[in-house]
Formats: C-alpha cells, structure tokens, sequence
C-alpha cells in the first residue's frame, strides 16, 4: 500500500514525518480534509492564515490540498 505525507504548511511547513499507508490518492485526499476539519475545530485561530494540508505520495509529488480557510 503507498505511504502518502499530510504536512501542515503555509509559508512555512510542519512535516508529518511518519506518513500513513493509504489505499490511494483519493482517499489520501479525504483524509486531508478530515485533518483540516479537525484542526479548524481544534485549532480555530489557523483559519484565515492561509493554511493548508499538503498531501505528497511516497515519491514525494504533491497529490493535492486542503485548505483550511475553505472550512469556515
């Protein structure tokens, strides 16, 4: 199963060092919205920053984006 990477970014990035197995790219991306939702709850004062949730494959391209600022 491929490993995919949700890192915390926006000028700067807060990696996600372990990554997780993931069936595939939509499912990564799903998984990414569900961090972003979370942390949008947890974390209210990220929203309007600019942040995002970048997902990269095991190859290290990015596969898509979940901003944070979309969830208000």
């Amino acid at each position: 199963m491929p490993r995919y990477h949700f890192d915390l970014v926006d000028s700067k990035t807060v990696a996600d060092e372990g990554g997780a197995e993931v069936s595939d790219d939509l499912k990564a991306l799903d998984i990414a919205e569900q961090i972003a939702q979370r942390l949008v709850k947890e974390r209210p004062e990220l929203v309007g920053r600019h942040f995002s949730i970048l997902v990269t494959n095991e190859e290290g391209e990015e596969v898509g984006r979940a901003r944070l600022d979309m969830l208000q």
